[in-house]
């Protein structure tokens, strides 16, 4: 999937693996308000499908309540913005699975990004991953929650024994495992030829970083590419879980209107004449 809007330019792509029988991945962008999310489901009798795609949904509705671009908030605070809206989906996840029976302990993680002119918060629970691509150099800016990233955090594993270790997917956290959820929320300032990487730990548990920025650097410029590449990599080497990709830049018209720097150059790139 392939969408361009005024703000970011994003390619998603979520495939079932080679051993799932279905897919509790669920992802979703609007280019318009600059909104990106993917989820990462999980719970029996399909329960982890209804969880990823109850959050990402419910995310939506309560963004486009105080996002609309026909009226926009003045003084609009995005992290909290961002934070409650990944509450609201945890009480409607909570919900459901109170008035389902067959969902009962149903949860997914979720990270969200929204981009607003120079910045972009991100949300996030679980160990589904954002990552930012610069300058050819990828840095992960989310943290895992998880009991292995735990175990790294307070010196019990390294991070080359952590790659290794059988309890990579215990998380900590997630939606839908309790009345309050703990939410990691962030603030980056972007730049023009920055990319975002979203997955779910499909990716990250098969394709290592120096793997994922490799391909990155080979495909720059043709983020669709890229993320098929990924992919493939992840089932070629087993595809053990669901796997999903989404790749965001910004749209070079919108960096240049709002006077962005360029990480490539460290030039800042000022409105023109011809913009006005």
């Amino acid at each position: 999937m392939i969408s361009e809007g005024s703000k970011l330019i994003v390619n998603g792509l979520t495939h079932v693996g080679q051993i799932r029988e279905h897919n509790e991945d669920y992802i979703d962008w609007d280019v318009s308000r600059g909104l990106i999310i993917l989820a990462d489901g999980m719970g029996g009798h399909n329960a982890g499908e209804v969880a990823s795609a109850l959050a990402v949904n419910s995310i939506k509705d309560a963004l486009y309540e105080v996002l609309n671009p026909e009226n926009p908030v003045e003084d609009l605070d995005n992290m909290d913005v961002v934070r409650q809206a990944i509450v609201y989906a945890n009480d409607e996840i909570n919900r459901h699975a109170a008035e389902h029976p067959t969902c009962a302990g149903m949860g997914t993680t979720i990270v969200v990004s929204l981009f607003n002119e120079q910045s972009v918060v991100f949300g996030h629970v679980g160990d589904s991953r954002i990552y930012r691509f610069r300058d050819n150099k990828l840095q992960q800016v989310t943290t895992d929650h998880s009991l292995v990233q735990e175990m790294v955090d307070n010196g019990f594993l390294t991070e080359e024994e952590a790659l290794q270790s059988n309890s990579r997917n215990l998380i900590t956290r997630a939606l839908g495992i309790g009345d309050v959820v703990d939410i990691d929320v962030s603030q980056d300032t972007i730049q023009v030829g920055d990319i975002y990487l979203y997955c779910s730990d499909g990716l990250t548990d098969l394709v290592t970083d120096q793997e994922i920025s490799a391909i990155l650097v080979d495909t720059k410029g043709h983020a669709e590419v890229a993320a098929q590449q990924l992919v493939d990599l992840a089932n070629e080497k087993g595809g053990k879980d669901n796997i999903s990709v989404i790749l965001a830049s910004l749209n070079e018209a919108y960096s240049d209107s709002v006077g962005l720097e360029d990480s490539s150059t460290g030039i800042i790139l000022e409105k023109g004449e011809d913009d006005e």
